[in-house]
């Protein structure tokens, strides 16, 4: 049985981590998988957005596996580490907007993964935990970077340095997620989500994620700049007219990527 599930729903892939009787913690394995899969999403035309769930109702992702862990060297730890990073590097750089379905538990790497996604919905049930700063470590894929842009550096040390484990409720309260809604609604309401982008240009979505992302690292004037490299070129596709054109003629438009 695979440990990720790939469905297409319409524009949208899923992306399912498909180990439930170990709350879908994360092995090498999956961590390879996860990364050739998102690498081969990124480049199909025909995929507009990324939906990454996890199996069964007690957990999106526990985070690393632990018994597999523990049997690595520390060389291996520290190859693995960085297999979690590449994956999330390769979320935040992916050129369609990625979604976390999060249910039930969200820990370590888990969490990290989730952090790196464009939007984070979370079903009423879900918990939040780094659980590293109870094991003689913090957390090591870029959540001790991520978390504190998203949330505030104050609020960040608080999550990490005490290791407690937010609701639902104070992670939407936090800024960690954008929407919680009941358990049974959750994988519609992210593909909802998924399925409003096809009324977007895929070009024009994809140069904004680029200059949000790379401007939020930049010096404001660097970040003008790059936002307009990315902006003007669109005035150029053949969506932009015909996005125009569509508006003129009061029908919804018809954009291919060019």
């Amino acid at each position: 049985m695979s440990t990720v599930l790939v469905e297409r729903q319409g524009s949208a892939c899923v992306l399912t981590l498909n180990r439930p009787e170990a709350l879908n913690a994360l092995t090498s394995e999956m961590l390879e998988c996860m990364l050739a899969t998102v690498d081969a999403l990124d480049a199909d035309p025909e995929v507009r957005a990324l939906v990454i769930a996890g199996a069964g109702e007690k957990g999106f992702c526990a985070g690393i596996d632990l018994k597999q862990r523990s049997a690595l060297p520390a060389a291996g730890k520290m190859a693995q580490s960085r297999m979690v990073l590449r994956l999330n590097q390769a979320l935040w750089h992916c050129s369609k907007p990625v979604i976390a379905a999060i249910g039930g538990w969200c820990m370590g790497a888990g969490f990290e993964l989730a952090l790196h996604c464009d939007l984070r919905i979370a079903a009423d049930d879900a918990r939040f935990a780094f659980p590293e700063m109870t094991l003689g470590a913090y957390p090591g894929g870029g959540g001790a970077v991520m978390l504190p842009r998203l949330i505030g550096a104050a609020r960040a040390k608080d999550l990490l340095f005490s290791a407690r484990r937010p609701t639902a409720a104070e992670a939407l309260a936090l800024g960690i997620v954008e929407r919680v809604v009941p358990r049974g609604e959750l994988l519609a309401a992210a593909l909802a989500f998924a399925a409003g982008l096809d009324a977007t240009a895929p070009l024009a979505v994809a140069a904004l994620k680029k200059s949000i992302n790379q401007g939020l690292e930049a010096p404001l004037a660097a970040a003008f700049e790059l936002d307009q490299a990315l902006r003007r070129p669109l005035d150029a596709t053949r969506d932009y007219e015909e996005g125009i054109r569509a508006h003129l003629e009061k029908r919804k438009p018809q954009f291919r990527g060019e």
